[in-house]
């Protein structure tokens, strides 16, 4: 694993993940191996309870390209005989899958600074996530279901949380693409900004939630944020 691949970093008492693994964060085994290990020490780091909140972001022009098709074709070809015989889902899936739900569990405001592409699992990360930014150059996608599988790293129940019944299913079975004000229209993403705008607009949000002293939880994450953008701050 590339240790440079993912960096965590602290500005002003705000973590920042920066994802830059090889070919503009495809998700390659490499980049799940590297990206559990990051998340481990976000697990750890979260217990110092002294973190306003979380920022990730992609290092390069993309948030994330989304997997690797031929790397998920071999694993699940490997996964296969093991939940044909056991009939459960293999260990190493509900592993990735604790590392990408956790976020909502945080006890602090995440926040996906969404640039390029935002594509299959890369979309997951972002709709773990408790808030999504969304530059205008964005295209984000769950096109999984045009490989014959679903987003089973809680992209599914998210998509449903933050978009509604109907949206979620359009975007999980459509497996097409959507422009950042379409995302905008149909609340996967909480706004839309203009380019290099996404990071500092995440700091703003992130220092009002803490500003406020307030417990921050995932079933308030709304409200701050209509809180958040009565303040008309820009």
């Amino acid at each position: 694993m590339n240790e440079k691949a993912f960096v965590i970093t602290e500005d002003d008492g705000i973590l920042v993940l920066t994802m830059q693994s090889e070919g503009n964060n495809l998700m390659t085994a490499s980049f799940f191996e590297g990206y559990e290990a990051a998340m481990a020490e976000v697990e750890r780091l979260a217990s110092e309870k002294k973190w306003k909140g979380m920022i990730i972001c992609g290092g390069g022009r993309h948030f994330s390209v989304g997997a690797d098709v031929e790397s998920l074709s071999e694993r699940s070809s490997k996964e296969l005989p093991e939940l044909r015989s056991t009939g459960q889902s293999p260990e190493g899936h509900h592993r990735q899958k604790h590392f990408f739900t956790f976020l909502y569990d945080l006890p602090f405001p995440v926040v996906s600074v969404v640039t390029g592409f935002c594509i299959g699992s890369g979309s997951e990360i972002a709709v773990n996530s408790h808030f999504r930014i969304a530059e205008k150059n964005a295209r984000i996608g769950q096109p999984e279901s045009t490989f014959g599988i679903l987003p089973a790293l809680g992209g599914i129940a998210r998509s449903i949380t933050h978009t509604g019944m109907q949206n979620a299913f359009d975007i999980v079975v459509s497996g097409e693409l959507f422009s950042a004000e379409r995302a905008g229209e149909f609340l996967w993403a909480n706004e839309v900004v203009g380019k290099k705008a996404g990071f500092s607009r995440a700091k703003q949000l992130i220092n009002f939630i803490s500003s406020t002293g307030e417990e921050f939880t995932a079933d308030k994450a709304a409200g701050f944020y209509r809180r958040f953008l009565e303040t008309g701050e820009v």
